[in-house]
């Protein structure tokens, strides 16, 4: 639910998730506490990015804690659900056709968070000053800028980091692994396009386009339609060659994902079944 705001997700870290057969997996100890200030946060976001004036502030606040009650009572159950057929799929070697499934679940909630936030997020919109969108885009650039810094521009420590990431993610999640898996998982990593050039600048492409459509729309029907299709679908007014290289980087995620599954243990197995039940655990404790 944190993730409404305006800055599109990494698809590394994206990819971590992915690994892991699940994008909402974090560590159980913090998920009450994350997600009980969900709300807070997003309004601290959003008052960093545009400056909010008292009414804003207090329009906004209504429609949050709004959106969170419709997220606790209508998509946290469904992640509950969601990830109790992960857990059935972990028993075994994933199937491709199991992996489809997973994925194609990932981009219906993103959709179904885009279609409740696109109205009350248009609404608000509609009453931001030019003042304010130059103050969104300075903070725009200057998250840009630092994300440039921190991937840096070296092939192999970007590899190091992603490899990294992901063995720390998945011995959260599995458990220790062996020198051998260790090897297996930065090798299979490496076949991997590193597409992070070109989706530095398809992210930044997609920064200016929000920025236009502030710029251009006023009322809240053309700023609903424009919020929700950027909202909704990250590959929106992509070059033919990024959608051809994120296509392969898929393809290899996929095949990544695969093929590190079937190197799991049946313990780490066991692990990975533990920890997911109990977070299915802790999401209903959040439903109530």
């Amino acid at each position: 639910m944190k993730d409404l705001g305006f800055l599109h997700r990494s698809y590394w870290l994206g990819l971590c998730r992915i690994l892991l057969l699940c994008p909402f997996l974090f560590s159980c100890n913090t998920l009450h506490i994350t997600y009980s200030t969900a709300d807070w946060i997003l309004l601290w976001k959003l008052d960093r990015y545009f400056a909010l004036s008292a009414s804003q502030e207090n329009y906004l606040d209504l429609q949050v804690k709004a959106f969170h009650v419709w997220h606790r009572h209508h998509q946290l159950p469904r992640y509950a659900q969601f990830l109790g057929q992960i857990d059935e799929f972990s028993k075994d070697e994933l199937s491709q056709a199991e992996l489809e499934n997973i994925f194609a679940s990932v981009e219906d909630f993103r959709v179904h968070l885009a279609r409740r936030a696109s109205p009350p997020g248009a609404e608000f919109l509609a009453s931001v000053t030019p003042a304010q969108i130059r103050h969104l885009e300075e903070m725009l650039d200057q998250d840009y800028r630092r994300l440039v810094s921190e991937i840096g521009d070296d092939p192999e420590v970007r590899l190091d980091k992603r490899v990294e990431t992901t063995s720390e993610t998945l011995t959260t999640w599995v458990g220790e692994l062996s020198v051998d898996q260790e090897t297996y998982i930065r090798e299979r990593m490496s076949k991997i396009p590193d597409t992070t050039d070109m989706w530095l600048a398809h992210r930044k492409s997609r920064q200016e386009k929000l920025l236009e459509l502030l710029r251009s729309a006023h009322d809240p029907f053309s700023l609903e339609q424009g919020l929700f299709q950027w909202l909704a679908d990250s590959k929106t007014g992509a070059t033919e060659e990024y959608l051809v290289v994120f296509r392969k980087w898929r393809e290899g995620v996929q095949r990544a994902v695969l093929d590190i599954d079937r190197i799991l243990t049946r313990d780490q197995r066991a692990h990975f079944s533990r920890k997911l039940q109990g977070l299915i655990h802790d999401i209903h404790g959040l439903i109530g």
